[in-house]
């Protein structure tokens, strides 16, 4: 989903130092010293990098890149593999033929079947959600039909929400009932569907509806059949080749059966809105790698008037490109070509900040001499303007870089995972419903980790969209799950609370994800609230899961844009431009980008008891530990983005999920670090305020056979130009996570948790005397500098401890009356604790939930930190014997407090030396509507 912003200039990295009522000191940007001569610095100085790439090169210095043997593939618009971050294509082209995944060697040529085609019209509506109106038309297919190509239109369209929105499916009749063979249902019109029939065979088209709008609809289908022979060729291709270079293949495989965007047998976007979420997730950034010595980088501080310019010159040879980044206030950037034309242009917005950045560039036609003008932003309404910083010069011939795929960073709008290819599948619901039935073979033929799904329903639901109820997709989620591939979908751009998530982001498999600017704020577009109904079983869960950068509307992601999906490739000028869009569509393929670099390290260097195998034999558990490292390592942002949430703001959750940003902002160095660092005795950890550049979190893992393992973390100084600010110590929390066994579909499961108020927290965990050595992640995670907002120079320097000790063992249960509960509604907890020594024992229960001590005689007292409730047990639990305590909680009914909610783990005490110790595997997220459903 998205935002389109074809504003060339969308703002790469902006608002590097914020307000918060105090004006922010200026050259606090990480700058050297003035230079006015072009290449004086030898290179770019980061802080004018694009943003992403910024975040990205983190993990790039740990070595983990992507693959070039792997892949992430999408479901969208397309790929335009023209371009250099997204090509060159190995004309690798797969196809469905006789039921079977198969790359064509010689292919058959698409033919119409002349004056045979079938067509429907009728009314439909209104339908509800919870009961849907269908519509249905049987037909037999044509003799000698071998696919059929068919459209739903209607009226009245869907305008500003003040209409219908039909869903189109081709089902055919089988020995044990009608099977859906193509689903389209993309939110708007025409719904297209393009598939493969058997003749002489019956199907029927389904028109749905869930709204409750009458509409007149007609249907219109052609068939076509194949001549000539075909030929399928060794899926060995795909990698043939593969590695780095120019040359090297960067899209390896495109799947294009037929959609509303055409059939394009070359990797084509007749949208843009998939190369530029390929770009995202993988750019190469071939197109916009850097001459270090043409950049002139200068701190002018310059006040510019009406009429005042700053201009800088730039000597590029036809074939590259130049570019211009600046921070400032209220100055627009220019580039001209040679002959005087304008070739870009962008102006610093308001956007709640003092001191923004600014980002153009234009590829090189000819060789010449461009220009790089900076002015008051507002042409002859400007007052004045603040130039606080400039940095200019020219990209390199893409033909003669690989970008950012290996070695230094030197590309200014790279991907995230740059030397991870990428296999591209044009349309929406269509591919995704091919993905899912061939998933076993997508998997093995392309060594696929993830596929990014940025598209799916909107509207305002108070459930969303009711996942399987409306679609196959869902359901289809799990299929491509099982065959080892994690799903990364767009929760939507919605707007509306409580709107939830829709298909297919509402799956329980996949990762959906919203958006936020660079500098964790949650954007108003982004779809959140309750997640919606299960569609296996009906049940109501929790959407979405993370949140990562998409951008604010007026602050929009730099990414590829696309050529002319027509035009031949001998008529098509080069393509190295770049473009702005903000949306969720934006933020998954950031995520997307992250699994790519998540499961290189999974594979190559995590530990075995959570390493991922080879994609062919990778599962579903395999995808669950991905996910929920993923997970697990995002940051909460309640605090460190308050002024910068927008419509949604972020609640604290202590490691539960939050409505609108799921677990918290994606951290893609702490995900790596929790999968390849062992942690054990002492660290110095540094965590920060100044982002990209600083850590959110820390991660690493442990590996700990029966007793316990004991962590702390301890705060030791801050350091930083802004460090003053801080008016006290920071908030840390601390936690566990069992990194073998997630909890469901993958979530995070919390084996030990600790507030850090302070900035001290301690925890520990007791592994079952009988237990196997078992893999722990350990993360802390910065949850407010108080006083202080991200975007500011500050860090906090932390001491991280982790030790092992045998000799004290503890197990236990929990079980209560369900998983999900409306508000208001009463729930029974039942407890067990078993410990090896005498022990007090509580249990946490979320600060919104009500304790109803007097329908529970097993407790003593209940005592509140922040979000959390603590209940005490009258009774001690003696050594090496299972005792039982039983307390009711009522769920809250404010529809605003509809969520999941974390309860445990259950802790023990058995002395003061030792403190309060977590008892593993008595977890658990329970979900409450506060509404009827």
């Amino acid at each position: 989903m998205t935002e389109n912003n074809e504003h060339r200039g969308g703002l790469s990295r902006r608002n590097l130092l914020k307000t918060t009522g105090a004006v922010a000191g200026a050259g606090l940007l990480g700058l050297g010293a003035n230079t006015a001569a072009a290449g004086a610095n030898g290179s770019l100085d980061p802080a004018f990098f694009n943003w992403r790439a910024r975040e990205a090169s983190r993990v790039w210095d740990r070595g983990y890149r992507g693959r070039p043997d792997r892949t992430v593939a999408l479901t969208d618009s397309g790929i335009d593999a023209r371009h250099p971050d997204l090509g060159p294509w190995n004309g690798v082209r797969v196809t469905v033929r006789d039921g079977d995944l198969v790359i064509p060697k010689t292919e058959r040529e698409r033919v119409a079947l002349d004056g045979e085609g079938e067509s429907f019209s009728g009314t439909i509506g209104p339908g509800t959600l919870a009961d849907p109106t269908t519509a249905t038309h049987e037909f037999t297919t044509a003799t000698g039909s071998e696919g059929i190509d068919a459209e739903l239109t209607w009226t009245p369209d869907n305008v500003e929400g003040n209409g219908e929105d039909l869903e189109f499916y081709l089902e055919q009749q089988t020995s044990s009932g009608w099977e859906r063979v193509a689903a389209s249902a993309t939110g708007g019109q025409p719904e297209a569907i393009d598939n493969y029939v058997d003749a002489g065979q019956t199907y029927r088209f389904v028109v749905e509806t869930y709204l409750n709008v009458t509409a007149d609809y007609q249907i219109s289908a052609s068939y076509y059949t194949y001549e000539g022979e075909f030929e399928a060729a060794d899926p060995s291709v795909v990698f043939d080749g593969v590695g780095t270079g120019p040359d090297a293949p960067k899209t390896v495989g495109w799947f294009d059966a037929g959609s509303r965007y055409g059939l394009h047998k070359k990797p084509r976007d007749p949208n843009g809105h998939g190369s530029h979420c390929a770009s995202i997730m993988a750019g190469s950034g071939r197109a916009s790698a850097i001459d270090p010595d043409s950049v002139t980088t200068e701190e002018p501080g310059d006040v510019l008037t009406l009429g005042d310019t700053r201009q800088y010159e730039i000597q590029a040879d036809a074939g590259t490109g130049v570019f211009g980044s600046a921070y400032g206030t209220a100055i627009e950037l220019l580039v001209e070509g040679p002959d005087g034309q304008e070739l870009d242009s962008a102006t610093v917005t308001s956007d709640s900040g003092l001191t923004d950045n600014v980002v153009v560039e234009a590829p090189a036609e000819t060789t010449g001499t461009y220009t790089i003008i900076a002015r008051a932003a507002g042409g002859e309404l400007a007052s004045t303007g603040n130039l606080e910083s400039i940095s200019v010069g020219a990209f390199v011939d893409p033909d003669g870089t690989d970008g950012d795929r290996v070695g230094d960073p030197v590309g200014f709008h790279t991907g995230v995972a740059p030397n991870q290819n990428l296999v591209g599948m044009q349309g929406l619901s269509g591919p995704a419903g091919h993905l899912a039935e061939h998933a076993e073979d997508f998997a093995d033929m392309f060594n696929m980790r993830a596929v990014n799904m940025s598209w799916g329903y909107t509207g305002g639901l108070p459930l969303g969209s009711l996942g399987g109820i409306l679609d196959s997709i869902p359901a289809g989620i799990k299929d491509i799950a099982e065959a080892g591939i994690l799903t990364c979908a767009a929760a939507g751009n919605a707007a509306t609370p409580l709107n939830g998530n829709g298909s297919p982001a509402i799956a329980d498999e996949c990762i959906s994800v919203t958006a936020t600017s660079p500098l964790d704020g949650l954007s108003a577009y982004s779809s959140g609230g309750i997640g919606g109904i299960d569609e296996d079983d009906g049940s109501v869960y929790m959407k979405p899961d993370v949140s990562a950068p998409g951008g604010y509307v007026d602050d929009t992601v730099n990414a590829a844009k696309t050529g002319n999906a027509d035009t031949a490739e001998s008529e098509q000028a080069p393509i190295r431009d770049y473009t702005g869009k903000a949306g969720t569509s934006m933020a998954t393929p950031f995520t997307t980008g992250v699994a790519g670099l998540v499961s290189q390290a999974m594979e190559e260097d995590a530990p075995a008891s959570i390493a991922l195998p080879h994609p062919d034999e990778t599962d579903l558990d395999d995808v669950y530990r991905l996910k929920q490292t993923i997970l697990a390592t995002a940051s909460e942002t309640a605090f460190t983005a308050a002024p910068y949430h927008r419509a949604h703001p972020a609640t604290y959750e202590f490691g539960g999920r939050d409505p609108y940003e799921g677990f918290g902002r994606v951290n893609a160095d702490a995900a790596v670090d929790a999968v390849t660092r062992e942690l054990s005795g002492t660290s110095e950890e540094t965590l920060g305020m100044n982002l990209p550049d600083d850590q959110r979190a820390v991660a690493g893992y442990v590996q700990a056979g029966p007793g316990t393992l004991d962590v702390s973390v301890s705060f030791d100084y801050y350091s930083g130009g802004n460090k003053g600010m801080a008016a006290a110590n920071p908030h840390v929390d601390l936690f566990v996570y069992d990194a073998e066994n997630p909890a469901q579909y993958g979530e995070p499961n919390i084996v030990a948790r600790a507030q850090g108020l302070q900035g001290d927290a301690s925890a520990t965990v007791a592994i079952p005397r009988d237990s196997d050595e078992q893999t722990y992640f350990v993360v802390a995670k910065l949850v407010n500098v108080p006083g202080v907002v991200n975007g500011y120079d500050v860090q906090a320097h932390v001491s991280l401890d982790v030790s092992t000790e045998a000799g004290f063992f503890v197990s236990g249960t929990r079980s209560d009356d369900g998983s999900a509960f409306t508000g208001g509604q009463t729930n029974q907890v039942t407890v067990t604790a078993n410990p090896s020594e005498d022990s007090e024992v509580r249990d946490a229960v979320p600060a919104n939930w009500t304790i109803l001590t007097d329908y529970s005689d097993d407790v003593d007292r209940v005592e509140e930190t922040d979000g959390v409730k603590y209940v005490y047990f009258t009774e001690t639990a003696a050594a090496d014997t299972e005792t039982s305590y039983t307390y009711f909680v009522e769920a809250p009914d404010a529809v605003t407090e509809s969520d999941a909610y974390q309860f445990g783990p259950q802790e023990v005490k058995p002395s003061e030396a030792r403190g309060w110790v977590a008892v593993s595997g008595t977890g658990e997220t329970n979900l409450v509507v506060a509404q009827s459903t």
